[in-house]
């Protein structure tokens, strides 16, 4: 916070931001950029004649959402009216979308607080509210072009069956370019798992044989049911390439071949349906029970 002619102003390090009364931080931007950031929020405030009194700081977040927890802190702690003004490197650092924007400024005002800006000149006249609307027209058009741009990149590397930065899944390892290669220890490890599921081993029992063994899953955890579940039912494992809802055969280099993948698919099939039926005769028999009771009372 910062004080103003004697009125407090808070400093908000949060996400997107760096601010007077509250400096907000792009989270996504490096430790040098966010501290770059807050001298130059410093020197205003000290320019302006502003005293900082608190930093909101949200490391590693977008500002396309106003979700931050710092952030969050901030427009609460405004409720105290402890500060009068909330110093920004720029606006966009504030929100990238003219709605929050609109939503979070409206609950600062409400208890007198204003947003500054350390990078723009805004004067409080009818121009400066038009010069911040086309400020923050602009940041929310940037935001989405660049969110266009990465989903644009994501189909392109997709075409090429390459990966979009997700994890591989175990067996599988990404090198420099993008691109799958199998790992033989993974691969190993998942046609064991396969040909236990295949031979008539039950799912509990080859998660204690893996477990046992400290073998772990691509994440670096232990089995349980629905990570083995995830790898049973996994078609990447026969070399399907799979982005969304696009399936491109021989996409991948595979680890299993089709008859042992299906015979598995089989078997999950069948002893997902067995529960149903033998709850189905249980609750026939049950019914039986009940009538014939009933039947010998009367």
């Amino acid at each position: 916070m910062v004080r103003n002619n004697g009125k407090s102003v808070s400093i908000i390090s949060l996400s997107d931001i760096s601010g007077k009364q509250t400096i907000l931080l792009k989270a996504s931007q490096s430790e040098q950029s966010i501290e770059g950031q807050l001298q130059t929020c410093y020197e205003y405030a000290r320019a302006n004649g502003h005293v900082v009194i608190a930093e909101y700081i949200d490391r590693a977040q977008s500002g396309t959402t106003d979700s931050r927890v710092e952030f969050q802190r901030m427009i609460a702690d405004s409720d105290k009216h402890t500060f009068e003004g909330v110093l920004v490197y720029q606006l966009d650092r504030f929100a990238r979308n003219r709605y929050d924007s609109a939503i979070n400024k409206a609950k600062l005002k409400k208890n007198g607080v204003r947003v500054l800006s350390a990078r723009e000149n805004i004067s409080d006249d009818a121009s400066g509210i038009l010069i911040e609307g086309v400020l923050e027209s602009m940041a929310e058009y940037y935001s989405a072009e660049l969110s266009q741009k990465i989903r644009r990149g994501m189909d392109i590397n997709a075409e090429k069956c390459l990966s979009n930065g997700s994890n591989p899944g175990l067996g599988y390892v990404v090198d420099e370019e993008r691109h799958f290669h199998v790992d033989p220890v993974g691969a190993a490890v998942i046609r064991e798992i396969f040909e236990m599921y295949a031979s008539g081993k039950t799912v509990t029992e080859i998660i204690k044989h893996l477990n046992d063994k400290k073998v772990k899953t691509s994440l670096g955890r232990e089995f349980n049911k629905n990570s083995l579940h995830r790898i049973l039912r996994n078609k990447r494992y026969v070399g399907y390439y799979i982005y969304k809802d696009t399936e491109i055969p021989d996409g991948m280099s595979r680890i299993l071949e089709d008859e042992l993948f299906e015979r598995v698919q089989h078997i999950l099939d069948r002893n997902k349906k067995a529960p149903a039926r033998a709850r189905g005769k249980e609750e026939y028999l049950l019914t039986t029970k009940l009538f014939g009771n009933s039947f010998c009372q009367g």
